[in-house]
């Protein structure tokens, strides 16, 4: 997992081959420009889905995880909390789905993240994440991107 400023996403460009190109989206874009719906940035291997709603989950209702994507979260208007754990926490609730690349568990949480506008959090496969943990009772614009593993 991997908590940073967009402005430092450059730093982590080794990280996987498919991260320059994120990159390189953000130097083409200002965060103001993202639109709502999906973007395509690369093919198969990078995009991203971005959509308003308001973030009601309360921490530990549920962990999510992807196999064949990095997860790259982004809020753009307001603010939202992810809860994050550790496998040892937690017990498979829906098996791994591979079409819909996602698996889904129960638990507890182990940290915390607060998403501020530019803020990205960046998960692996062994980052379980709960998005839409609540903050406050306005609307959030975030985008989530997906980065190919292989």
């Amino acid at each position: 997992m991997i908590i940073t400023h967009i402005e430092y996403l450059s730093t982590y460009i080794g990280v996987n081959p498919y991260m320059k190109y994120l990159v390189d989206y953000f130097q083409s874009i200002t965060l103001e420009e993202i639109a709502e719906g999906s973007i395509s940035i690369h093919e198969d291997k990078v995009f991203g889905n971005c959509f308003t709603y308001i973030a009601d989950g309360t921490a530990g209702d549920f962990f999510e995880t992807h196999h064949k994507y990095i997860d790259v979260h982004l809020v753009i208007k307001n603010v939202e909390d992810m809860a994050v754990t550790v496998p040892e926490k937690v017990t498979v609730t829906q098996a791994y789905d591979e079409e819909k690349d996602i698996e889904l568990y129960s638990g507890e949480y182990e940290q915390i993240v607060r998403l501020n506008p530019g803020i990205c959090l960046i998960t692996f496969p062994e980052d379980l994440h709960q998005p839409k943990v609540g903050v406050n009772d306005s609307e959030v614009k975030k985008v989530v991107f997906k980065i190919a593993i292989s």
